[in-house]
């Protein structure tokens, strides 16, 4: 009988069954994808929410010069013999309005790209975490099997994140913002006050499912017992949880 197509249910069954569990380009084929879900759903919430935003805020407009740079074209100054860019002109002002969205999206867009990076960097560090901790409690085997195991227990952190998120842009689309900025952000402020509560519990959840996946993983993968091999999960789970509430 076949084993379980995933471990993300099953671990010790799907660890522990005839096939190839340790299958290094499976892996590398879901962590491809999960990078891929991540920098889509991350720049997705992240428009959703920025379209929202159309309170004006005023910035200093790009086109006007400044006035010690306009000096410079009169008479006397370095360039006096020159006419004066556009940008001197009484009529240019100082600011100009901008919508509050743009602004935003114009800061945070290179997020979802970096996704691309930075969930990479993350399984190979969670795997060298996990490969040192086994070591230490007499663990031995390759390295490409512990990525199997860390790239395996990356997917509930992933779907905890596009749920969160989704949630976050859902609960502030049912928010009518007002005109000015300080106000918007008290309203988002109120709106969100009861995330936190949901957010902890999924967290917990999402933490204990990933600390399943990866303890039966390790302890197959590290030729470790369970114990042994829980035993650097939870400590890897622990640091991470400290980490998030720093």
């Amino acid at each position: 009988m076949a084993g379980p197509r995933t471990p993300l249910f099953e671990p010790r069954e799907y660890f522990d069954s005839k096939a190839q569990p340790f299958d290094f380009g499976r892996v590398l084929v879901v962590v491809a994808l999960l990078s891929i879900l991540l920098a889509v759903g991350v720049g997705g919430i992240l428009w959703t929410f920025t379209q929202q935003l159309d309170q004006q805020v005023s910035v200093e407009n790009p086109d006007h010069f400044p006035e010690w740079s306009c000096e410079q074209y009169e008479d006397g100054g370095a360039f006096d013999d020159m006419s004066a860019p556009d940008g001197c002109d009484p009529s240019v002002p100082e600011t100009i309005d901008r919508r509050l969205g743009d602004l935003v999206w114009q800061e945070l867009s290179w997020v979802p790209w970096a996704m691309l990076l930075f969930v990479p960097l993350g399984w190979v560090f969670q795997a060298a975490l996990l490969h040192v901790g086994s070591s230490l409690v007499g663990g031995s085997g390759r390295f490409t099997d512990t990525l199997v195991v860390a790239g395996w227990g990356m997917v509930p952190s992933t779907l905890r994140l596009l749920a969160v998120g989704s949630f976050l842009v859902y609960q502030l689309s049912r928010v009518t913002l007002p005109a000015d900025p300080e106000g918007a952000v008290s309203a988002m402020q109120a709106s969100l006050s009861g995330l936190g509560l949901l957010t902890g519990a999924v967290t917990l959840l999402v933490v204990a499912w990933a600390t399943y996946v990866r303890t039966y993983g390790l302890a197959r993968g590290r030729d470790v017992d369970v114990g042994d091999a829980a035993l650097v999960t939870v400590g890897l789970s622990v640091v991470g949880l400290v980490f998030e509430l720093l």
